[in-house]
């Protein structure tokens, strides 16, 4: 589990609500205990979010598969090293694979070795110094660094450049076909689409995700957004809360997936208690939500922990499956950092691994 330096959660009801879940329980606890809202927080804005579209929910005490590396990718050659790897895009047959937090991006071929390293440290066009984030449009690359977002052709050949006002908050970006989804700019909103051409401006009136005012706290705006390959879904999420919202090409909020079950009722979003924090110094708070990206426009991966395939393809939304990611000899757990749905395999990427991981995927 990763933890995210930003302000706790507290852990408490309104009376009101309590009154009101324990009513709700007693009345569905023998029927479907899912119904009922586990809460982590006390908002108005959360409180209108998940009055405003019908709920999925996900259980999270399914019994989850183990799923077996049946392929790598990252073989070292000559001087090229993967390192850390972060995220990933595929374009034609090639893979790209950013370093994490790191100033490299590497390609791979159909063979699983490095072919090719892009990139240097520093602040010229095509150089890097914090690498945080990557992806694809179908036509360019996005290359998101610590204060500015590059864009490149597909061959990596340099196209322009805009500032990237970046408070820290976004743990990942994505574009559509249409727009680039990154972090609102003097607005009381934490996500917004900008123009993909010069001068790279917020599309108003269009924002997604508000921001939570919670006294003594501001971590709970941690955020992250991913959107289909077709652009038709956008999903949303504060990295700290068990709720995704998923909205529509037109920005409208079609449903809420709730993550339920004895993983969130036992999770404890602070690091750290109060009473042994230092004066002034909130405690940080522990991400629910550790990545999500579109497979393709049907299939959604979550990581809270667990790595759940959510099948958004009828109205009721499906869970497709529960995966525990594992090497080779099923022996060692693949803390994900990102996934990429590439042919047909599922590859999985994390810094703490020195290969990227494939697995074969059919879910049909």
């Amino acid at each position: 589990m990763k933890f995210i330096l930003i302000p706790r959660i507290f852990l408490f009801l309104r009376w009101g609500y309590a009154g009101i879940l324990f009513l709700l329980f007693s009345l569905t606890a023998c029927q479907n205990e899912e119904t009922v809202l586990t809460r982590f927080e006390d908002s108005p804005v959360i409180d209108s979010l998940l009055e405003s579209a019908p709920h999925f929910v996900v259980n999270t005490d399914i019994e989850p598969e183990r799923w077996t590396a049946t392929t790598r990718l990252g073989f070292p050659v000559d001087s090229l090293i993967l390192g850390r790897p972060g995220n990933m895009i595929s374009v034609g047959d090639s893979i790209y694979i950013s370093e994490s937090y790191g100033h490299n991006i590497f390609a791979v071929g159909d063979d699983g070795y490095l072919s090719r390293k892009i990139g240097l440290q520093g602040k010229a066009p095509g150089e890097f110094n914090h690498i945080m984030g990557i992806d694809y449009d179908g036509s360019h690359i996005f290359v998101k660094d610590f204060d500015r977002m590059q864009i490149f052709t597909e061959k990596f050949e340099y196209v322009g450049s805009f500032p990237e006002f970046n408070t820290g908050f976004q743990q990942r970006f994505s574009v559509s076909p249409d727009y680039i989804f990154l972090e609102c700019i003097g607005i009381d909103w934490l996500i917004c689409p900008y123009s993909k051409s010069p001068p790279y401006s917020w599309i108003e009136p269009a924002r997604l995700l508000p921001v939570l005012e919670v006294d003594g706290r501001s971590g709970e705006n941690g955020n992250i957004v991913t959107v289909s390959p077709e652009g038709d879904r956008i999903a949303v999420a504060y990295i700290g809360l068990p709720y995704i919202f998923v909205h529509d090409d037109q920005f409208r909020h079609l449903k809420t997936i709730r993550f339920e079950g004895k993983q969130v009722r036992d999770f404890e979003p602070a690091v750290g208690h109060p009473d042994g924090s230092l004066a002034g110094i909130e405690p940080g708070t522990r991400g629910f939500i550790i990545t999500m990206k579109f497979l393709n426009s049907r299939y959604l991966m979550v990581n809270p922990e667990d790595n759940y395939v959510l099948d958004l393809s009828e109205n009721d939304y499906k869970i497709a499956a529960n995966i525990i990611f594992t090497t080779f000899d099923d022996t060692e757990k693949i803390n994900a950092e990102d996934f990429l749905l590439h042919g047909d395999h599922l590859y999985v990427s994390s810094p703490w691994k020195e290969y990227i991981y494939g697995y074969e995927f059919d879910l049909e």
